[in-house]
């Protein structure tokens, strides 16, 4: 299942454009130590008032990150851009809190990390960097490679060669390759 985690987002009406674009693109809602009450969100989220009261909540990132098959953090400047990295099918795209981000910390329990090009300040507004970034992942998404298979991956080869699998999003055929060449 497809899902975008918020990160003690800040604001209310943010997550609800983000849960309107969760509907949109078929996402569904995760939110790690919301700054306020839920009800708040409803005014922005317009016809997606099913995936706010579905949202599930969760007191840390680790926890929100259980049961997710890829997770895409987020990070101005950091990683692959967004438009040339290929998206898995069950991919979960991570954001941060609009007045920082993600932590240093929090990125490392991702998967993978994606930017998206900017110039001038070089963040966005955090659900319009939702809207970029689903838009992405819903037009640029391959076969779906079990992280699982990642993590043997970096067991048999080492956690930089992990870290340059995930950012190509291999398909599961080329994961087969790499395993059987190590």
């Amino acid at each position: 299942m497809r899902s975008v985690i918020l990160v003690e987002p800040e604001t209310p009406e943010n997550t609800g454009f983000i849960a309107r674009l969760c509907s949109n693109f078929g996402f569904n809602l995760r939110l790690v130590n919301p700054d306020f009450n839920l009800k708040d969100a409803r005014k922005t989220a317009n016809n997606a008032q099913d995936i706010l009261r579905s949202a599930k909540l969760f007191d840390s990132l680790e926890k929100a990150l259980e049961n997710v098959d890829f997770a895409v953090g987020t990070k101005p400047g950091q990683g692959s851009n967004c438009r040339e990295f290929q998206f898995r099918e069950n991919t979960s795209i991570v954001l941060g809190r609009e007045s920082s981000g993600l932590t240093k910390e929090e990125l490392e329990l991702c998967d993978t990390v994606v930017h998206i090009p900017a110039e001038g300040y070089g963040s966005l507004n955090l659900s319009h960097a939702a809207s970029v970034i689903m838009y992405e992942a819903s037009e640029n998404n391959g076969e779906n490679v079990d992280s699982n298979r990642l993590r043997v991956v970096a067991q048999k080869s080492g956690e930089k060669v992990r870290e340059l699998i995930a950012r190509g999003s291999p398909t599961e055929e080329e994961l087969d390759q790499v395993l059987g060449e190590l």
